[in-house]
């Protein structure tokens, strides 16, 4: 993303509310008391999503209306949810006394790249921000969506939310970004699922950011990489406890945070799927043109594996999709098969990531002894396997994902202050 800040107000407060937040207009009410006591004492730039389930309700509108919709016009429908959201909040907070004015992402200038459903912010004209608050202390944003430089609207993927809240505070240069959502922060699991998950106080932003990546419900991924190359302080908070301080997310390098705690949580992210090419000739070369396929598609892999049969001459490749892209993936493959003399392409639906995330998780070979020694003693088969600095994910059946999650979460004692350590 370019540099996009431009001189203007120092003194502005980005706040963001999801779905969940603005729900009903109880809960507007309620969100425009927050903004309004914000509002008392500096600028203040809201971000809004669509009301509750919205989104979905129009995806499904349009798989009624097609079997494949037009990218294009799909981002135009989803967009119309946060301009709901928006007017109605707008309303409230005007007949409490408020001076504010709700913009889409063509009033902001908020410019993505030609990409629908999943676009970036490529620019954001901040010029026209701070024009706006010459009139105005309050600015309702509508969230998830962008404008290319020809005038077509896009959306930046679901949580894209967080990700415009994230840019405009950076654009603004606000100081800190606060998320505001149903929970009270970031847990070491989904505590909905998990009873005994713990509440952190402080996270790195490279752990919030793998959480995010492997399906904890936490931020959007791409707004923790934009609040680190801006400097963006993150706040997770809950709305219905405005009071209480949630969870800080940490830009910088950590410092000496909490250097105990290897393991900060288990994320588990059941929306996966994995996909296999089979006996394609061990050839340099191969392996671009399977991915390229896919890159063309906007698909992306995950957990890319290549098992070797060096006495046939031939290679298959394992990967992992989102489950959204298994039936393009299939297709794709298929075309290019007989170009590459590959032998099958085959799928497993049956497959849910289960991830441990630390910054201190690197080097300490405990940890991944402690991880499979857990699932086998509890018959958890793993079907496959990655790691990296900050991650150690399995593939397992979706029925044992949430198991296995709560067998890791109670084995690296995650729901006390001091987890697990080498000693333990």
């Amino acid at each position: 993303m370019n540099q996009f800040t431009e001189d203007g107000p120092n003194d502005i407060s980005v706040v963001k509310f999801g779905g969940t937040s603005v729900k009903t207009i109880a809960r507007i009410q309620h969100v425009a008391e927050i903004i309004e006591k914000i509002a008392e004492e500096r600028k203040c730039i809201a971000v809004v999503s669509a009301m509750g389930d919205t989104t979905d309700y129009l995806v499904k509108l349009a798989k009624m209306a097609s079997d494949s919709p037009d990218k294009r016009e799909l981002d135009m429908l989803l967009s119309t949810g946060e301009q709901i959201s928006i007017a109605l909040l707008c309303m409230v907070l005007k007949d409490r006394g408020v001076k504010a004015r709700s913009l889409t992402a063509n009033q902001v200038g908020i410019f993505t790249e030609h990409v629908h459903t999943r676009a970036r912010i490529v620019d954001i004209q901040s010029k026209r921000i701070f024009n706006w608050f010459e009139k105005f202390d309050v600015l309702v944003v509508a969230g998830f969506q962008g404008i290319t430089d020809d005038g077509d609207i896009t959306t930046l993927g679901r949580g894209g939310s967080d990700t415009t809240a994230v840019a405009l505070a950076a654009s603004v240069k606000a100081p800190e970004c606060d998320i505001y959502t149903d929970v009270d922060g970031i847990y070491t699991t989904d505590p909905n699922k998990i009873p005994g998950a713990r509440l952190l106080s402080r996270i790195t932003s490279g752990e919030v950011l793998e959480m995010a990546r492997l399906g904890a419900q936490v931020l959007h991924p791409r707004s923790v990489e934009l609040a680190a190359q801006y400097n963006v302080k993150l706040r997770v908070r809950n709305t219905f406890k405005p009071e209480h301080k949630g969870t800080l997310i940490d830009t910088t390098s950590g410092g000496d945070m909490e250097l105990f705690r290897a393991i900060s949580g288990v994320a588990v992210d059941e929306d996966q799927c994995s996909v296999a090419i089979m006996d394609v000739p061990d050839q340099p070369g191969i392996a671009g043109k399977i991915t390229q396929a896919l890159a063309d598609q906007n698909i992306s892999m995950d957990m890319i594996m290549q098992s070797v049969h060096p006495t046939v001459g031939v290679n298959s490749m394992i990967f992992t999709v989102a489950d959204a892209d298994l039936e393009q993936t299939i297709k794709t493959l298929d075309a290019i098969k007989s170009q590459i003399n590959a032998k099958e392409v085959l799928a497993d639906p049956d497959c849910a990531k289960v991830s441990l995330v630390g910054q201190g998780l690197c080097g300490q070979p405990w940890i991944p002894a402690l991880l499979f020694s857990t699932l086998g003693k509890n018959s958890i088969n793993i079907k496959m396997i990655a790691s990296s600095e900050m991650k150690i994910t399995v593939v397992v059946s979706r029925l044992k994902a949430q198991t296995a999650a709560k067998l890791l979460h109670d084995a690296f004692e995650l729901g006390t202050e001091k987890p697990a350590t080498a000693k333990s």
